[in-house]
């Protein structure tokens, strides 16, 4: 058979802390005893150089590129640089100065209701690409990777998903 080990009690009789007043001393001392200790060891300072912190959960950045296909012969382009990954297109154009947009709702419900005052209607709307291909989510849920360029093109639907750039 085991039998399990033999603990000093602190009450136990000759113990340091076997009393009260004993054991407040033991504790004040103790404290006493590591501020010493931790002024000791700062007193002769320090040569080691402290290293920034490596940061590595950043978000690269690129350059976004827009072209506004207003009508046949008009085009207006912008490009918006330092865009970090992960923006989204919604973000972006909210942040965009120039061409006049209304966009409503926010995040999976943004729209764009116009560019340049065209609005969108029961059989045409502003519809984009990014880096060629048809969108096929919401500008509030469009995760940008730059570089990237995005078009957008007042059209119907059918026009939108037949036209390849």
């Amino acid at each position: 058979m085991f039998s399990k080990p033999a603990r000093k009690s602190l009450n136990a009789p000759g113990h340091l802390f076997a009393t009260p007043s004993r054991r407040r001393f033991g504790s004040l001392f103790g404290v006493l005893w590591g501020a010493v200790l931790l002024s000791v060891a700062g007193c002769g300072g320090s040569t080691a150089t402290v290293e920034p912190p490596v940061i590595e959960d950043y978000a690269p950045t690129g350059e976004v590129t827009f072209d506004f296909v207003i009508d046949d012969e008009t085009t207006k382009s912008y490009v918006v640089d330092n865009v970090a990954a992960g923006s989204t297109l919604e973000t972006l154009m909210r942040n965009l100065s120039s061409p006049k947009m209304e966009i409503g709702g926010e995040g999976t419900t943004a729209f764009v209701n116009s560019i340049e005052g065209i609005a969108t209607n029961a059989t045409r709307g502003w519809t984009y690409t990014v880096d060629g291909e048809f969108a096929t989510k919401g500008i509030g849920t469009m995760e940008l990777n730059p570089p990237t360029k995005i078009v957008w093109k007042y059209t119907t639907f059918e026009e939108a998903t037949a036209e390849k750039e």
